[in-house]
């Protein structure tokens, strides 16, 4: 297993690039922050490049990096993985790696593990059988990040789609935002969303470093009413906060945008826009994946004599000694998934030729709505919210109400936009947006970990009706080798793809990404178990 170095202060990266085989041998390098102090993000370039590019890759990801969350960048520099820490968590740490931490200046002792309730205990590690063979079901975003994680620690992976293209769904949209609308208090979903935020920007910037089907033009997120406007200013307080995000006036962030803009709000100048559907296929572009597409999942069962999962499709099964369920608004009708109580909700985006003064538009804006600067000649905006509705039709009058929306993001862009616009419902089909369902959960966080078997849980928990304290200390009753990555609903693109990553992390045993509290978070069996407490959660639409 690669060593893990940490310290309790960012040493000068001097210091770092002179450890033996730094860069060229695989190692973890730890980091303590503070969590009211801004990280160190800006680091004097050397004068001559003698540190092979070490101060960069540290500057690249302190600027993605938050004070209350733990941080992930993979493969930062070199063969060296960056982590980055509060302060505070650093005595959980040690949970993450196999190996013993090896502090480098003063020492931090492991503290105990956090108390969990018995259906939260992580399952017991299977014995192994070679190499994974992992069966993700699904190519958007979740999916495709998934099949990627696990590629990438060595696991063979089979990836099966119902469409006949990966991203074509719910991670189908021309363009989407990257940027955390976090709260201004430490949730889960705040730390959550930083966390994920960091990530996926260094993966952008890792797989895509050409930059043609994204940019880092910030993210402009305005005050568009009472509410937003106390959220933003109790945000903008974080001082430590001020290198992802602070607040800027309305002079200003007509200044950033291009273009005129009335109100005051955050800037976050690491956001960026991406077009999903090529993230996806760059993601799922590693030999070590194939695609079935086109291959509808009528059954899935694990064998227990061989110890594989059987997936059936109309054409052929497919096997696989691991199976992750990225189904997205899909869970609701696929195998086991089913069971699970998720809803969905679904949203339709509009495009729109750009005209010279859109072009002048140099920030994404997001308010109530939102719209991307032009790229390829088009603006991508909206997009609509109707929980419970399962049609996944374009429809006119979705159209409307993201024109209407757009009108009070910004007047003047609409009326520019506008001028070209025929009758919503005369679109061609090449001139509309992309409607799908989002998946999501009653507490708006994801669903991410190993599946427990929901009828089994029913019957061993079914006391918790009664009582949702009482003392049953039976382990959670496991599917073997079963994971879920979905629920994401409108924040699938800061979320999944960290989440992808510490389900390959638990599939082939490295270090996990996620701190102990989102584990316990993010866990999909909280879903079961709520049920059994409090009765049927959510709107399932059949």
């Amino acid at each position: 297993m690669p060593p893990v170095y940490a310290w309790q202060h960012l040493p000068s990266p001097a210091e770092l690039a002179d450890r033996p085989h730094a860069a060229e041998q695989e190692q973890h390098w730890l980091f303590c922050l503070d969590d009211d102090i801004p990280p160190p993000h800006r680091i004097a370039l050397p004068a001559e490049p003698s540190d092979n590019g070490l101060t960069a890759a540290l500057q690249a990801a302190l600027a993605c990096t938050g004070t209350a969350a733990l941080h992930h960048f993979p493969y930062a520099w070199g063969k060296v993985h960056f982590w980055f820490v509060p302060r505070a968590y650093a005595a959980q740490c040690q949970v993450h790696f196999a190996e013993p931490i090896q502090w480098q200046d003063s020492p931090v002792y492991p503290a105990e593990p956090p108390a969990l309730k018995a259906w939260q205990a992580a399952p017991e590690p299977l014995p192994e059988d070679g190499t994974p063979h992992v069966l993700v079901i699904g190519a958007g975003i979740a999916g495709a990040a998934t099949a990627y994680e696990c590629a990438l620690r060595g696991a063979t992976v089979s990836v099966i789609e119902r469409q006949k293209q990966p991203a074509q769904e719910a991670s189908g949209n021309r363009q989407g935002l990257l940027y955390a609308k976090i709260s201004p208090h430490n949730t889960p979903q705040t730390e959550l969303l930083l966390s994920g935020y960091g990530y996926t920007r260094h993966l952008l910037a890792r797989l895509l470093p050409e930059q043609a089907h994204w940019q880092p033009c910030g993210v402009l997120h305005l005050n568009h009413n009472e509410s937003e406007r106390q959220r933003n200013r109790l945000l903008a307080q974080q001082t430590q906060h001020a290198h992802l995000y602070r607040a800027v006036c309305a002079e200003e962030a007509a200044q950033l945008a291009g273009i005129p803009v009335e109100q005051d709000g955050l800037f976050w100048p690491m956001g960026a826009w991406l077009n999903p559907p090529a993230l996806v296929k760059r993601l799922l572009d590693h030999p070590n994946i194939r695609l079935f597409a086109e291959h509808n999942v009528e059954e899935a069962a694990y064998d227990r004599e061989s110890r594989q999962w059987r997936v059936r499709t109309p054409h052929g099964t497919l096997s696989g000694s691991h199976i992750v369920f990225c189904t997205g608004a899909g869970s609701l009708h696929a195998p086991i998934t089913r069971q699970f109580p998720l809803q969905i909700i679904r949203g339709q985006t509009s495009i729109a030729p750009a005209t010279e003064y859109s072009r002048a538009l140099k920030t994404a804006l997001s308010a109530a709505s939102y719209i991307s600067p032009a790229w390829q000649g088009r603006h991508c905006f909206g997009a609509t919210f109707s929980p419970n509705n399962p049609d996944t039709a374009w429809q006119a009058e979705d159209e409307r109400h993201n024109r209407q929306a757009m009108s009070q993001l910004n007047e003047p862009l609409h009326r520019s936009l506008s001028a070209a616009w025929g009758d919503e419902s005369s679109l061609h089909p090449a001139e509309r947006g992309h409607a799908a369902l989002r998946c999501d959960a009653h507490d708006h966080l994801p669903a991410v970990g190993a599946l427990g078997d929901a009828a089994a849980m029913k019957q061993v928990y079914a006391k918790f009706a009664h009582d949702k304290n009482y003392p049953i200390q039976t382990p959670c009753p496991y599917l073997p080798n079963a994971y879920l990555n979905t629920a994401h609903g409108s924040r699938g693109l800061a979320t999944a793809p960290l989440c992808a990553a510490d389900i390959a992390a638990q599939i082939c045993r490295t270090p996990r990404l996620l701190s102990a509290r989102l584990q316990q978070a993010l866990n999909p069996n909280r879903l079961i178990i709520k049920e059994i407490i409090h009765g049927k959660i959510g709107a399932k639409v059949r």
